[in-house]
């Protein structure tokens, strides 16, 4: 039987997502980690220590989930019930000894639920927890700000770690690559991926791309899973067919997905209503320069001179029809040197300190 402390994981997003696997991972030498969804009911938290009887951290990560089970009501009067009842069910857990630990990955969910009562949610939950982390200053102040309730001491800002060794290595060199895909070599390869939805701005992309589409030197490859049919046809015929956009609208196995990347000169990123890009992330520890709308700065990792920022649709034309020129080899070394210092072994000893300082 393990002496480390218990740390619990949830909800368990592990199977599409490594973040947790590298933070369990880096977390190992000192604390033993699990992975568990949220049980259903009124007291969730409750039913969680039932199964974990031994917790002594509950690390809480997206709250998608748990918001929207509280906020799902046409009734104020029952969604306040229920937020009250989450609130003592939290309690009860805190006095059972258990550490509340939340990493704030999204300023809000992306699935639009009810604003005003998803705040209410979200600043519950940063007034119970023991310890709230954040990835960047930037969001620190920016989640402060938007909640409308100061951190102070109990904001950690912890960066989110590389991804080193954590897809396979490209099956070809670069050029193999290009003859496999039909991409000549003077073309400037630009490219989206990551999963592809309404409020990633792909459309934005596609348009001013075509907007551009006389420079021959340019290919646009968008690699992504569509989950939304009727968004993929909107999107389709937005290409409208363009022999210039190379589209792979399903699921991209790891080592497919690093082949793409392999291949791109540039990683464009149209979307920035999170806070911090696991998308933005990889693409600077497999050493690509990037092209991020100005609101990515809050993401506080990606060095200057390794990317490009545009505010608008209009920039993001002018950036993209520049492309060619842009110094992307250079840009993406400085990302890629940033990358490698953003190691798990710190990220662990960073998260490590603030769960036995919460303690």
């Amino acid at each position: 039987m393990s002496n480390k402390p218990l740390v619990v994981f949830s909800p368990n997003w592990s199977k599409n997502n490594p973040y947790q696997n590298m933070l369990a991972e880096s977390l190992a030498a000192t604390y033993k980690v699990v992975m568990e969804d949220l049980p259903n009911g009124l007291f969730p938290f409750s039913s969680l220590y039932k199964i974990q009887p031994n917790m002594k951290i509950l690390h809480l990560h997206w709250l998608t989930e748990l918001v929207h089970r509280v906020s799902w009501s046409k009734s104020s009067s029952v969604f306040y019930l229920k937020l009250s009842l989450l609130c003592i069910d939290l309690i009860r857990l805190k006095k059972r000894g258990v550490t509340i630990v939340w990493t704030i990955h999204n300023k809000v969910s992306h699935q639009k639920l009810n604003m005003e009562r998803e705040l209410l949610v979200r600043r519950m939950f940063c007034k119970l927890a023991d310890k709230v982390i954040v990835h960047s200053e930037e969001a620190r102040t920016f989640i402060s700000d938007f909640y409308n309730y100061p951190l102070n001491n109990k904001g950690h800002v912890i960066f989110h770690g590389n991804y080193q060794n954590a897809y396979p290595l490209p099956s070809d060199k670069k050029n193999e690559l290009r003859l496999k895909c039909n991409f000549a070599e003077q073309e400037t390869i630009l490219l989206y991926f990551g999963s592809i939805r309404p409020y990633k701005g792909v459309d934005t992309l596609i348009s001013s791309f075509r907007s551009i589409a006389k420079n021959e030197n340019l290919r646009l490859v968008l690699a992504g899973n569509v989950i939304d049919d009727n968004y993929k046809h909107e999107l389709l015929s937005a290409i409208n067919n363009d022999a210039k956009i190379h589209a792979h609208f399903n699921f991209i196995p790891e080592a497919e997905l690093i082949d793409l990347i392999e291949l791109a000169d540039l990683v464009v990123i149209p979307f920035a209503d999170t806070l911090t890009s696991g998308s933005t992330i990889l693409a600077m520890t497999q050493g690509k320069a990037l092209i991020l709308p100005e609101r990515a700065k809050i993401f506080g990792c990606v060095p200057n001179e390794g990317v490009r920022y545009f505010v608008d649709p209009l920039e993001l034309t002018q950036l993209l029809a520049m492309a060619p020129s842009l110094p992307f080899l250079q840009m993406g070394a400085i990302n890629k040197s940033t990358a490698e210092n953003m190691s798990w072994e710190k990220v662990g000893k960073l998260t490590g300190s603030c769960y036995a300082e919460s303690r």
